[in-house]
């Protein structure tokens, strides 16, 4: 993992040194970088290894509750529904992030998505899968606000923007590194073992955690602001954010749904596909790998050019450009290629919908600059996390649509969305070249 940190920072150096009236990177807070990093590669890990093993494992909890294989596809929404259900009440580790901490925040749930994920692995039914997959959402869904503000406050202001690519790429790196591991422990350990595996680091991101120092700019505004979780999160409601706050969680509805009801299903479209191709010659495992460690690279490229675009562009025609590219992505992959069973348009049309799930990186640097330092955990919070509560209703409805019209055309009806949110998007204030609000602004 410490390879691949060094590799983004030489890369980046390297895009960057071109730049004018740029100073070097000195100043910036490794500590907190690679703890906030590595907690989100963890993320991005525990989430997508489930989107590998989903089906085996939702056939295998179903026959052991004795529920019928024709109600699988509604099960494999359920599931990732209740995850989501689990994210959307994570809401409450943000104004605890404001009163206590960015980074001890996150250790604490990276803690706890490990023992979800633990649970998980071990579940004997599919109704206590659900129970366990909600503690996972649970830890899951503070990490991206927790380390994706601690990054913004640790980074100086003329290499926050980069920072914010760099520190969203963790997520799809934890993609892609289930990707490996499916390929080469899934035949030796099985579904329930690659489960467990995200809790294995969880020690060493924990122990960085508590270790590492607060970023300078939450403790200074610690020190002068009478700040409570109440207090917190109620200002990010406060009159100049109510519009901002509103708007951008319902954007963040079909972003969401974008990702768990349409990227996550890589791998099942690509099985779907090789099931139909006779006599293939290749392993059915080593292609549904491979496509999801495809588009997880170009999410990873995505997430390094979303700076650029978000500087020379505005922030907001940045996330307009993403959104029309998942739509047109998912609309391909799941209503065309999904049905012409073609592995060449599959692997064709990955690399869009991989690109265009750099429009979450553009909230990574968008959010932490719309509030201030002293309610930023909450007014994050609340954008990306309760939005989920409404996704988590779109996928249940996903689910029992797939059981009419099947899940290829269910899921690309999730297109519409993207489009729809996309007048919304001007409700949110444009922030280019402006630098993070220090202001002490908390409602009393």
């Amino acid at each position: 993992m410490m390879t691949i940190i060094l590799y983004i920072r030489r890369l980046t150096f390297r895009m960057t040194e071109t730049i004018p009236a740029r100073s070097s990177w000195k100043g910036v807070n490794w500590k907190i970088f690679y703890t906030s990093w590595g907690g989100w590669t963890l993320d991005g890990f525990t989430a997508f290894i489930y989107a590998f093993v989903n089906v085996v494992t939702t056939e295998y909890l179903l026959k052991a509750t004795g529920i019928s294989l024709s109600y699988k596809d509604f099960f494999l929404e359920a599931f990732f529904a209740v995850f989501l259900l689990g994210w959307g009440a994570s809401v409450i580790f943000g104004p605890l992030s404001d009163k206590y901490g960015r980074v001890k925040t996150l250790a604490i749930s990276v803690i706890l998505f490990a023992v979800g994920s633990i649970l998980s692995g071990i579940a004997t039914n599919a109704y206590e899968f659900m129970v366990f997959r909600f503690i996972v959402g649970l830890g899951i869904g503070s990490v991206w606000f927790t380390g994706g503000n601690a990054v913004a406050e640790a980074f100086p202001e003329n290499r926050r923007v980069m920072g914010a690519g760099m520190f969203h790429t963790g997520y799809y790196f934890g993609f892609f590194f289930a990707a490996i591991a499916y390929l080469v422990l899934f035949p030796y350990i099985g579904f329930r073992g690659l489960l467990m595996l995200g809790a294995l680091p969880v020690v060493f991101v924990a122990y960085l955690g508590f270790r590492t120092r607060e970023p300078e700019r939450w403790e200074k505004v610690q020190k002068t602001a009478d700040i409570s979780a109440k207090k917190s999160f109620l200002s990010a409601f406060g009159k100049e954010y109510r519009r901002t706050t509103i708007a951008g969680s319902i954007v963040l509805i079909a972003v969401i749904v974008g990702l768990y009801g349409g990227t996550v299903y890589v791998p099942d479209v690509t099985t779907n596909i090789i099931k139909r191709i006779p006599h293939l010659a290749y392993p059915t495992i080593d292609l549904v790998a491979a496509a999801g460690a495809e588009v997880s690279l170009f999410t990873v490229i995505g997430c390094l050019i979303m700076p650029f675009l978000a500087e020379k562009l505005g922030r907001r025609t940045t996330e307009i450009t993403f959104l029309v590219l998942m739509a047109i992505s998912i609309f391909l992959i799941y209503d065309v290629v999904f049905y012409t069973g073609s592995l060449l348009e599959m692997f064709l049309a990955v690399p869009l919908l991989g690109l265009g799930g750099a429009d979450f990186a553009v909230f990574t640097l968008w959010l932490p600059e719309l509030y201030p330092t002293e309610f930023r955990g909450s007014g994050f919070a609340f954008v990306t996390s309760m939005g989920r509560f409404f996704a988590a209703a779109v996928i249940f409805g996903i689910g029992a649509l797939a059981l009419v019209v099947g899940l290829g055309h269910a899921v690309a009806y999730t297109a519409i969305g993207f489009i729809v949110v996309i007048p919304l998007v001007f409700l949110m204030k444009e922030t280019r070249g402006k630098g993070l609000r220090e202001d002490i602004n908390i409602e009393k």
